[in-house]
């Protein structure tokens, strides 16, 4: 039997955690104590262990999911094997409601990146809800229209722009992440090649590139923005 198999599955969310994880979703920021309470009693609460499949673009899309502790990372597979990170979510956010309404498969895989906590609810009994409160289907649509503005830049990022300008959109969404200018990156190098469509050496070039021009330091996972606007200008126009 494997190591991963002897782990134990990571704890069951509590129901404090997974209803302050609720009101911090663009989805359902909006609903009222007990139209969250409401939506928390018909979720799941699924656990997955860091590598784990949450979902794959075989399957049938019939559940949404949110983070309430962990990372999970979206991506495609290209016909030559390499991977295509498409997104990383973290707590409070929400992912698969698309393919939910679409009412056909999920798009790309949904793996935990380390060990993740989710609740998870069924387009069944979130179209109940949705049936009784119509501003639960307004949350959504907000929480929708947010997802679509992300794709679209991405799509922009990756098309259209350099690898160093990818990367500097990157770095500075960690750090706008993390409230500051230095901080530990979340992820592997090759995660972050992944994301920004590219292979780990082109990367590599582009972190020497930055560090040349004195826009960042790094040190292991530790990046410091040394320039942010100078980021900015790159990540805009680069």
């Amino acid at each position: 039997m494997s190591a991963r198999a002897n782990r134990p599955r990571p704890p069951r969310t509590s129901d404090a955690d997974a209803l302050a994880s609720l009101r911090s979703a663009a989805m359902f920021s909006a609903l009222d104590d007990a139209a969250l309470q409401a939506v928390l009693d018909r979720c799941e609460h699924p656990t997955r262990r860091a590598g784990e499949h949450i979902f794959r673009p075989s399957e049938s899309a019939e559940r949404l999911f949110l983070i309430v502790a962990g990372q999970v990372k979206i991506f495609m597979i290209s016909p030559k094997g390499d991977e295509q990170i498409l997104h990383l979510y973290g707590p409070g956010e929400t992912f698969g409601e698309a393919a939910v309404w679409a009412r056909g498969n999920y798009p790309a895989f949904a793996d935990a990146v380390g060990d993740v906590s989710l609740l998870a609810i069924s387009r069944r009994r979130l179209g109940e809800l949705i049936a009784a409160d119509t501003e639960l289907a307004m949350g959504m649509m907000r929480g929708l229209s947010a997802k679509l503005r992300e794709f679209a830049a991405l799509i922009e990022q990756l098309s259209l722009k350099e690898v160093p300008a990818r990367l500097a959109t990157v770095l500075l969404a960690e750090a706008d992440g993390a409230g500051s200018n230095s901080f530990r990156l979340g992820m592997t190098k090759r995660q972050l090649a992944a994301r920004i469509g590219t292979v780990a050496e082109t990367l590599s070039r582009a972190l020497a590139k930055l560090k040349a021009e004195k826009l960042i330091t790094v040190r292991g996972s530790q990046i410091t923005l040394l320039d942010p606007a100078a980021l900015a200008d790159l990540a805009e126009h680069g």
